[in-house]
């Protein structure tokens, strides 16, 4: 590529104008659609970005009786699981990242490429999914009979609206394929040369433009307030900008837009940006008690990955909701854009239009209750007062994995490849000058005892790497037989009751389904009991204490008072690594891909980038992530993102101020 850089060329051009509705803050909300302001936004003269791309010949190597391709140029490989069934070609892409003004407009694009060079290929180009008993059965050569070509262009791009470092930017995101695949010639298009032109136009003045900066909103039920108080004054004197609203408040302002609850919710986190430019939004409350109702309430996600996961979820919970707030060009993001009621919805008919770009930080402590807010808001007044990052326990990293697939098909048979224990030396690698307490089922069980012994020395960070549920987590001893009996005793919410780190609290991160579930209540996880085991089997069995668990496992750890977790980031729903090495590059995907790609791009920004905030490490995980896989067209990727909860203060100073 001769120049992977923007070159801006001005042309006078007739300006354009639109009409926006800039947000005007009347006491706490926004004013109602009806009485909108009208501003007038100008659009800067027409600017382009002119890109030139040139790639060398295509590597072509025979793995398996498979062709891989590579282009030394390319910095990705096309990972798309799109269906178990039908998976597609791997393929180099060239990704570049661009930052634009907040609210640019893209106008045209247009590319230009060389004369494709036609090159015959020995054997079918090598597919996602990869599982060895399939290649061995030829099963890959069905795939690509649908298939005309692949991908459908030499180039692709999205755009989306979001923060970068707490700076508010536009993203336009550029895929270049140098390889096109056609799987009824068994022929790869390579084109050397392609040239990029894009014209946008930025508005003239910043789109938000803040009457007086602010750092933090918080928001909660009343029935907190004087919980929560103490710790909005902590923040202010901390030099953490804060502002603080009831639901209750929210809900009473009779011109505040918003079709319930949820949306008026977030509707006032838009006019907090345009008021304050918010980049920080807490959330304090989930359900009221054990009853059905919210007291904060929730959206669930619609993206039902059906052909992408094990079994089909309908619906998860994502707060992603209320920190996408905007699309690319500043319009409010509904996730609703058939207006049917029913949000974030992709299916097989209907994909709904999301930006899905955090324009916020936000995290969430779900407290169903004032001992566990009391608690939570002493445990975040504590340690960010404390100089914990200088102490030593803080050094720790706890860590604890096994074998999470058992071989699965993925590898030759008789390989044992321990994907949960290589994720967290991979962690180890991210977090420099980390002192690693690793529970391992290569060497032991993992268990109350095994556990709770590391996780008493205290650590700034801990890294849960395998399957979980609402109420546990687990993984498996190593075994060369694809065997999912051979779990170990596991990691489950009743061995955190004697849990005793006291302030050496960890930010933890735990790879695993469900354990991120915070709707979890008695009755109904009573009656699926009862459903799945029949009443007399359910109540005299081991299901008992399941049946009565109140909270999910990441909240269990991130509110037991005095001990547990500072902060917990896990999975609403049914959570995903890769598996095997679909683009035969000598890296696992469980590495690469899906939830191993944010964990450890999350402790990566803390160990490597030096970034200290929690929630900046969050949602710039999740950015990037997007900008990796959201342009694979994969549910999958967009449920990852949707589903990955951060349970604490995403203010919070990892280490603390002193």
């Amino acid at each position: 590529m001769k120049n992977r850089y923007q070159r801006l060329i001005l042309m006078l051009v007739v300006p354009c104008f639109i009409f926006s509705s800039v947000i005007s803050v009347v006491g706490i909300a926004n004013i109602n659609e009806e009485k909108n302001i009208l501003n007038l936004v100008a659009y800067s003269e027409e600017k382009f970005i002119e890109l030139d791309f040139s790639f060398t010949y295509p590597q072509i190597e025979e793995q398996y009786n498979y062709s891989v391709i590579k282009v030394n140029e390319t910095n990705h490989n096309r990972i798309t699981v799109l269906d178990y069934e039908t998976s597609l070609p791997v393929l180099p892409v060239n990704l570049s990242v661009f930052e634009l003004p907040f609210g640019t407009k893209i106008q045209s694009f247009t590319f230009e490429n060389s004369t494709p060079n036609i090159i015959n290929l020995s054997n079918d180009v090598i597919c996602s999914s990869l599982q060895f008993d399939r290649i061995q059965t030829n099963f890959y050569e069905t795939l690509y009979e649908s298939i005309q070509e692949y991908p459908n262009d030499f180039v692709e791009y999205h755009v989306g609206g979001g923060l970068s470092y707490a700076d508010r930017v536009t993203y336009l995101i550029l895929r270049v394929y140098p390889v096109k695949y056609y799987p009824g010639d068994n022929q790869i298009a390579f084109v050397s040369d392609i040239s990029v032109n894009i014209s946008y136009a930025e508005p003239v003045e910043p789109i938000i433009t803040e009457e007086e900066k602010q750092d933090l909103l918080i928001i909660s039920p009343g029935k907190y307030a004087n919980i929560v108080k103490p710790l909005v004054d902590f923040k202010n004197n901390n030099g953490v900008k804060t502002k603080f609203f009831t639901t209750e408040e929210i809900y009473n302002e009779k011109l505040l837009k918003g079709r319930d609850e949820a949306e008026k919710i977030k509707y006032f986190i838009k006019g907090a940006i345009e008021k304050w430019d918010i980049t920080n939004v807490l959330l304090i409350g989930g359900r009221d008690g054990q009853k059905d109702s919210w007291d904060l309430p929730v959206r669930y996600s619609h993206v039902v990955p059906d052909d992408e996961q094990e079994w089909v979820e309908p619906s998860f919970l994502s707060d992603l909701y209320y920190a996408d707030i905007y699309d690319s060009e500043g319009k409010f993001s509904s996730w609703d854009s058939n207006d049917d009621d029913v949000f974030s919805t992709w299916n097989g008919t209907f994909k709904e239009e999301m930006d899905l770009y955090p324009d916020v930080y936000l995290g969430r402590l779900p407290c169903r209750n004032k001992i566990e807010a009391r608690a939570i808001v002493n445990k975040i007044m504590r340690y960010e007062q404390s100089s914990a990052k200088d102490d030593d326990w803080f050094n720790n990293l706890l860590l604890v994995g096994g074998d999470s697939y058992v071989n699965k098909g993925a590898w030759p048979e008789g390989t044992i490849v321990k994907e949960g224990e290589i994720a967290c030396e991979k962690a180890i690698e991210k977090l420099p000058g980390s002192n690693p307490l690793k529970v391992y089922t290569t060497n032991e069980d993992i268990n109350r005892q095994t556990v709770n012994e590391e996780f008493n020395k205290g650590a700034g960070f801990a890294y849960f790497c395998g399957h979980g549920s609402t109420v546990s987590w687990n993984t498996h001893f190593p075994d060369p037989v694809d065997d999912d009996s051979n779990w170990s005793t596991g990691y489950r919410v009743k061995d955190m009751i004697p849990l005793r780190n006291k302030e050496k609290l960890p930010v933890t991160v735990v790879g695993g389904c469900h354990n991120g579930e915070f709707d979890q209540i008695i009755k109904d996880k009573i009656l699926r009991g009862i459903a799945n085991f029949g009443f007399i089997d359910y109540f005299k069995g081991r299901f008992w204490f399941d049946g009565w668990n109140t909270k999910c496992w990441a909240w269990w750890l991130t509110s037991k008072p005095n001990a547990g977790a500072i902060a917990t980031i896990a999975n609403t729903g049914l959570g995903t690594h890769g598996d095997g090495d679909q683009d035969l590059n000598g890296i696992i995907d469980y590495l690469e891909v899906l939830d191993g790609w944010l964990e450890l791009r999350f402790f990566e920004l803390y160990g490597m980038e030096n970034e200290d905030n929690l929630g900046l490490n969050h949602g710039q995980t999740m950015t990037e992530y997007l900008h990796k896989f959201l342009g694979d067209e994969a549910k999958m990727d967009v449920k990852m993102i949707q589903q990955w909860e951060l349970f604490g203060d995403p203010s919070l100073k990892i280490g603390g101020y002193s």
